[in-house]
């Protein structure tokens, strides 16, 4: 796992300046403690940070190819590697080095971009053509490890991370204001590549892009396969669940395994949930009483999970480190995780994330992370189950007459209860309704100038409506559910990468197997998502899909399937719960003031805020349901824009 960056200047034969791209290779020396290396060439040169993974001795980047014609600067791991360089082998391509970085330097200069359809892993890299003087970058499947670029005054920079990229002059840090107002819309950073900075890109996940005299080229070379929900149904009914069960209890081995592969220490991150405690259990499998899990939570009450991990600690004989997080502690170090990302942080529990990685860097280089099954195996209930109200209204909507009065009222009060009214305009404005964390009236009031527009706001409603027309084959549930796994789930990968790698660590993601990814993907909805019976199901008419989520069904019910006789039943049975921080306790109470003073406290930030309607608009929105999360997104926007100004 390492840090990449580099500049390309097409059309100059002047080598670039090697004082800022030192600097900008050294910025991300916390990616790569282990080793560093420069390439530099006219027109071209590469950073590279090493974090020492799989071939400790061996491996420096950038790699030249024996010939002397491919430059390499990679960053990842591909778990695949050892069948390819077999492969390769048998094409009489001879190897150096033990790692997988010259099997990926091999494979792109004998099979070309073709090549990152048979890598199985995570990766971003950069590929340099001598000859033709064609630049390759590339991303992973699914966008677990990054790649920022920006293209001005006739060059092409990109980087592991945004500061990097700002260490050449012509690059302004300068605030994008759609991906301000998309970041308060659902605390993700990119919209179709765009960033929350105006001159930065992100290299999209499954696609690379081909650089050269004529300018840049971007190729997606893979997607999540769109199968028709009724297709899913007739080719896995009820009656192959035993089959489905069986096979995802075998990829899941398989990604585990394959994910522990490395020549250091490995560990595992462990919270109270049925995520990490399957593949902390696999783990186990292999490395017995080896195996070491790390947990963080907090003194407040309510808010540590250690008592629903403890049972399966003391099951598997785990090696167990326990940290605790205190309030004052988060929001110093919330403001220091900011300014090291240069961007604000995409959820509240990025903290003690990065905390924990901090903690367990003292002993392991590699962690697993359990992120992505939610988005896979249907973890989110009340949102995934959401579609029910919107079928519900549209119930209501189409057959005027042929219902009887009661139930009639009371599908309209179950919708009241929970949206305060009984109809949407279309299913555009029930996804956002139910995805969106601040509304657009929520920046309509908290945002000022060029930052909240009409223009803006279209542009957003534009990009979520492409998202479901072009899904448009599938069930509402299963449109809702690609949405997570094709965009949300980018940000949360965003989220662990950053935070892992700037304490050292390399964060693997066993549910984001891009083999397990597929077969899953291929599954009917109610494998992911099922009512406990077909009572519960009638029992749903008349309720909203908060009041129903995990009450009335089951969610990840396959991977629960799966592990029933492995993981304690007080896991597999417990409701799921977001990786617990309490903000309401400390929003509404003690640091109430704090967070105030640093809102509404800067009239620096005037020309993006709407410093007069702030503090009204907090005491009213701490007044709401998930109210503490809406205030702390602003929070850490305002820092970040005090940090960039």
């Amino acid at each position: 796992m390492c840090g990449i960056c580099g500049v390309f200047a097409p059309k100059s034969n002047t080598k670039p300046n090697r004082k800022l791209l030192d600097r900008a290779t050294d910025l991300m020396a916390h990616r790569g403690p282990d080793g560093r290396g420069v390439y530099i060439a006219p027109g071209i040169g590469f950073g590279h940070r090493r974090l020492a993974v799989i071939d400790p001795e061996g491996s420096p980047q950038p790699m030249e190819s024996r010939d002397g014609r491919y430059i390499l600067t990679y960053n990842g791991e591909l778990y695949n590697f050892r069948q390819l360089r077999r492969e390769l082998e048998a094409e009489s391509i001879s190897f150096r080095t033990k790692g997988d970085t010259e099997v990926v330097l091999n494979a792109l200069a004998a099979w070309g971009p073709a090549a990152l359809e048979r890598f199985e892993g995570m990766f971003a890299l950069a590929f340099w053509d001598v000859k033709e003087r064609v630049l390759l970058l590339a991303r992973d499947r699914l966008g677990i490890k990054p790649l920022y670029y920006s293209e001005a005054a006739g060059k092409l920079v990109f980087a592991s991370e945004f500061k990097p990229i700002f260490v050449w002059q012509w690059i302004s840090p300068e605030p994008d204001p759609l991906g301000v107002a998309g970041y308060l819309s659902n605390y993700q950073l990119t919209f179709d590549g765009q960033t929350i900075f105006k001159d930065v890109k992100s290299l999209r996940s499954g696609c690379y892009m081909v650089a050269d005299a004529d300018g840049s080229r971007i190729t997606r070379y893979w997607k999540l396969p769109l199968i028709p929900s009724s297709e899913k149904k007739h080719l896995w009914h009820k009656d192959r669940l035993n089959e489905a069960v069986e096979n995802l209890s075998e990829l899941m081995k398989e990604a585990v395994e394959s994910h522990l592969i490395a020549d250091v220490p490995v560990g595992a991150f462990l919270s109270g949930g049925i995520d990490s405690s399957v593949v902390l259990t696999l783990m186990s499998d292999l490395y017995g009483e080896r195996v070491k899990a790390y947990s963080i939570g907090f003194e407040d009450a309510g808010f540590s999970e250690f008592e629903y991990s403890m049972p399966l600690v003391k099951g598997l004989g785990l090696q167990h480190s326990l940290l605790n997080l205190d309030s004052g502690d988060y929001f110093l170090r919330m403001e220091e995780l900011i300014s090291h990302k240069m961007a604000p942080l995409s959820t509240p529990n990025e903290v003690p994330l990065w905390v924990l990685s901090q903690h367990l860097s003292k002993d392991i280089k590699v962690v697993l992370s359990g992120e992505g099954a939610d988005e896979l195996l249907g973890g989110y209930a009340p949102l995934l189950r959401s579609p029910h109200d919107y079928s519900a209204f549209r119930l209501l909507r189409d057959n005027p007459g042929k219902m009887p009065s009661d139930i009639r009222s009371a599908i309209r009060q179950s919708l009241k209860r929970q949206y305060g009214r009984s109809g949407f305009k279309d299913l555009l404005e029930h996804f956002l309704i139910v995805y969106n964390w601040l509304t657009e009236s929520d920046r309509q009031t908290v945002l000022n100038g060029e930052f909240y527009t009409e223009e803006i706001e279209e542009q957003i409603r534009q990009v979520w409506k492409d998202r479901l027309n072009g899904v448009k084959d599938l069930s509402i549930y299963d449109r809702y559910l690609y949405i997570l796994e094709t965009e949300h789930l980018c940000g949360l990968l965003m989220r662990l990468d950053a935070n892992t790698m700037a304490a050292s660590v390399e964060g693997r993601v066993p549910f984001c197997d891009s083999r397990l990814v597929e077969f899953v993907w291929g599954l009917p909805f109610d494998y992911k998502l099922r009512w406990k019976s077909d009572e519960h199901r009638r029992m749903s008419l008349t309720q909203n899909s908060l009041e129903i989520a995990e009450n009335l069904d089951i969610s990840k019910f396959i991977l629960k399937e799966a592990f029933k006789n492995r993981i304690p039943g007080e896991i597999i049975n417990r409701k799921k719960k977001a990786f617990p921080v309490p903000l309401e306790n400390w929003l509404n109470g003690e640091h109430r003031e704090f967070v105030m003073k640093r809102l509404c406290g800067n009239e620096q930030l005037a020309q993006y805020l709407n410093m007069g309607n702030i503090e009204q608009w907090v005491g009213q929105t701490l007044s709401t349901g998930n109210g503490a999360m809406k205030v702390w997104m602003l929070l850490s926007l305002v820092m970040w824009m005090e940090n960039i100004a």
